[in-house]
This record gives structure tokens, sequence and C-alpha cells, in this order.
């Protein structure tokens, strides 16, 4: 597993490429990683659209040098680090596309609502453009 692992370490390719080394033929590396372009998404419904603009054209996927998050990725971005280390990349899935900018009086206020959002993440988990505004990006990538 590799789970919000790449957006803090000092090198995210020499990491991955660490990580493929450990993994047997035909073995599977997990990947999750921070997403730039729903973090820009974030910023820009809360109002923020000076951070909203520059974490669009940061290559760090940062907003200002206050920013928490070291870096964030595009799904473009994950895939050529994850190929880069020599994994193949399965599909990118995104995580948390709708969860977090649901409000959570609503999930929690209606009957069904969390069963509800729960099937629709894994509805748009793969879709082809909603993927790439979820909160985190998934790989499965194997060793071969």
């Amino acid at each position: 597993l590799c789970h919000s692992v790449l957006e803090y370490v000092d090198d995210p390719a020499a990491a991955m490429a660490s990580i493929a080394r450990t993994v047997r033929p035909g073995g599977a590396v997990s990947v999750l990683a921070a997403n730039q372009v729903a973090a820009v998404l974030h910023r820009a419904l809360a109002g923020r659209f000076d951070d909203a603009r520059r974490l669009l054209s940061s290559a760090q996927g940062r907003w200002g040098e206050h920013d928490p998050m070291p870096r964030r990725f595009t799904s473009g971005m994950l895939a050529e680090l994850i190929a880069g280390s020599g994994l193949g990349v399965g599909e990118v899935h995104g995580v948390r596309v709708f969860a977090d900018l649901v409000p959570s009086g609503l999930i929690d206020g209606e009957r069904g609502a969390a069963e509800d959002l729960l099937a629709l993440e894994r509805a748009v988990a793969m879709h082809p453009v909603l993927k790439d505004v979820a909160t985190q990006l998934h790989a499965l990538a194997r060793r071969r």
C-alpha cells in the first residue's frame, strides 16, 4: 500500500521506484494520492478564487506557501509517476468524488442518504470525467 505517501516524500519518483523494487513479479501496489483538480474545485467552492487559480497553475499542485499539502497530482501525473517506476498502471479511479462536497447535515438528516451517496460514489469512480474531480486518485499498479 502506498496511500497518502507520495504527497509528502521529498522525491515521489524515487519513492515510487523504491516501492516498485520491493514488489515481486506479478505483485500489486495500491497507490492513493491527493488530486490537484479536486483541490482547485474545493478552493473555488469555498470562495478562495486566488488560491484555486494558483493551484491550477502550480506544478506541485499547491495553492501557496501555507498550503499544508506539499504536492498533489492529476490522474495523468500519477499514471506517469507509476509507469516511470517500471510498474504497469491499471485504471485510475476517483475516490470521494462527491462525498467531500455534500453537507454532512444532508447525509445525517435524510434516511438512506449515506447509502445513496455510497452507491453514487461507486458509480462515478470510473467515470471518464468525474473521476478526475475526486478528492483522491487511486491506481492499482502491477509489477510485470
